[in-house]
């Protein structure tokens, strides 16, 4: 199961320690039988071969064991744990959704439906169909309906206003047809982690108080692309939200709409509290930065420089996954050492905090190798 930022004991239901059992075998044979087993004795090979399918026994049988505890589930077994949660149930894998305008040839005296279902594509794979129709009004030469990706997951997502074009099913006096908004909203099915995540934060809903935790909950069941939600009361009776997706990404109007619907809903809304929901705002940095590498390991400074470009994208990638994480770039500096650079001159970006509802965002970055360097 992926990593687990909840602490807990680690614990096992039987000892799957192999030299432990060995060790306990040859101490028994020798015991039983008085006579002492050297390392080349066929008797030990055989004692071993035993112990490896007890060893293999064991670890199936804790491995079994284990997943009867929320923490160590993993895919049906966590679902299947979930009915002891309140409500709650893996966030399946979702269609992108978009918006359409469709435009006819020539105004018209009377008003012209675009049929519900009407659908449109990117390449002949990648399809979307309307989920309303569109009344284009008398005298009007278009009209505007929402649509959804025929394929589920992320497949469907970042197609960028004019991208899709393609009408599938045309109509009377068709003459163009363009998605107005980014296609967004697709994901795959949740996984463990942030199911499991959910699980607990579920326990917050049992209030009727608008807790949270209520609030994160429900947000993070609109997509299993959203990765964090810091929800805030900047006046009385004003609630809050803003979400950030998986890898930094900013929500986009399809996402916010989702998650509006979600913790708008009655059953979840606490009945005082107007929702408002958003991207977080956005806390800009530059990455200006010279690294050396030591001079023993110079004909190496190629595959250095490899895994200092793959530990600057790791620390861009932990600096935007979380909102109010502060930029610290020690943490840069830790991983371009750990990388293989005997130093670094990190000039930006330097130290700053970042509000709860804000969300680091790089603008600009200059990375230089300033070449080897005498330890």
């Amino acid at each position: 199961m992926e990593g687990n930022s909840r602490h807990f004991p680690d614990i096992s239901f039987v000892d799957t320690d192999t030299e432990r059992l060995v060790n306990n075998l040859i101490i028994a044979y020798e015991r039983f039988t008085g006579r002492t087993l050297f390392p080349a004795d066929p008797a030990r090979l055989f004692i071993l071969w035993i112990a490896d399918i007890i060893m293999q026994e064991r670890v199936i049988i804790d491995t079994s064991a284990k997943q009867n505890v929320p923490r160590y589930a993993e895919g049906v077994y966590l679902d299947s744990l979930a009915e002891i949660f309140k409500d709650t149930e893996r966030v399946q894998a979702q269609p992108a959704r978009t918006t359409f305008r469709f435009y006819i040839s020539a105004a018209q005296l009377s008003a012209q439906t675009i049929p519900r279902g009407t659908r449109v594509t990117v390449d002949g794979d990648i399809t979307f169909a309307t989920t309303e129709a569109a009344v284009v009004p008398p005298g009007e030469l278009y009209a505007d309906a929402p649509a959804i990706c025929q394929l589920v997951g992320e497949k469907g997502n970042r197609f960028v206003p004019g991208q899709i074009t393609q009408i599938v099913d045309v109509f009377m006096f068709f003459d163009r047809v363009e998605n107005i908004t980014t296609s967004e909203g697709g994901a795959d099915t949740e996984k463990d982690n942030a199911f499991y995540e959910r699980l607990r934060d579920s326990m917050e809903t049992f209030s009727t108080a608008g807790p949270l935790g209520a609030y994160i909950y429900w947000a993070k069941t609109a997509s299993a692309r959203i990765v964090d939600v810091k929800p805030t009361s900047p006046e009385p009776g004003v609630a809050d939200i803003r979400v950030l997706l998986e890898n930094g990404e900013l929500p986009d109007t399809e996402i916010i709409k989702l998650v509006y619907d979600t913790v708008n809903a009655d059953k979840t809304r606490p009945f005082t509290d107007f929702v408002q929901v958003s991207a977080p705002d956005l806390n800009p940095y530059s990455l200006d930065m010279t690294y050396f590498v030591p001079r023993p390991r110079e004909n190496s400074a190629a595959l250095i420089q490899a895994e200092i470009a793959k530990a600057i994208a790791e620390y861009k990638r932990w600096q935007s996954g979380k909102m109010g994480r502060d930029i610290v770039p020690d943490v840069l500096t830790k991983l371009i050492i750990k990388a293989g650079a005997k130093r670094v001159e990190i000039r930006s970006p330097t130290f700053t905090v970042v509000k709860d509802n804000a969300v680091a965002a790089l603008e600009s970055e200059t990375i230089i190798y300033g070449g080897v360097e005498d330890e």
